[in-house]
């Protein structure tokens, strides 16, 4: 298992945040996807790797929301989320989970596919140029 550094954690963190946001318990607003475009856009990481952290660091993480009765629709809990997905962000590099984690790949994308196609475009146009990684 390999721990995120320091530096990695206060990266991540708004990151993990903004994607979060695709599995809470209520329809995203325009405004919601310019913010998480906008987040994902001032990181440093690649649409690709956005798309990783997403599927096998957040994902694995929140997904249970949406099987929930009473699932958050507000927000998570910041240090909740950080911890979770620290730890499938450790576990990230175990062929086991990532084999684990591909399985399921197919339900997190379905139950995402719409904020994906709502943020990239937005990603795009708030970097400026085409990103051939999406």
């Amino acid at each position: 298992m390999n721990a995120l550094s320091p530096q990695e954690l206060i990266t991540r963190a708004p990151v993990w945040e903004a994607l979060a946001e695709f599995w809470l318990d209520t329809k995203l607003a325009d405004a919601d996807f310019d913010h998480i475009a906008r987040v994902i856009a001032a990181s440093p990481y690649s649409l690709a790797e956005v798309r990783a952290i997403h599927d096998y660091e957040v994902a694995p993480a929140v997904s249970v929301n949406l099987m929930s009765i009473a699932g958050a629709w507000a927000g998570f809990d910041d240090e909740w989320l950080h911890a979770r997905c620290r730890k499938y962000a450790a576990l990230h590099g175990s062929w086991w989970y990532r084999a684990a984690t591909w399985a399921r790949l197919p339900v997190f994308r379905l139950f995402t596919a719409d904020c994906w196609r709502q943020v990239v475009p937005r990603v795009k146009s708030l970097r400026g140029k085409l990103d051939v990684d999406t």
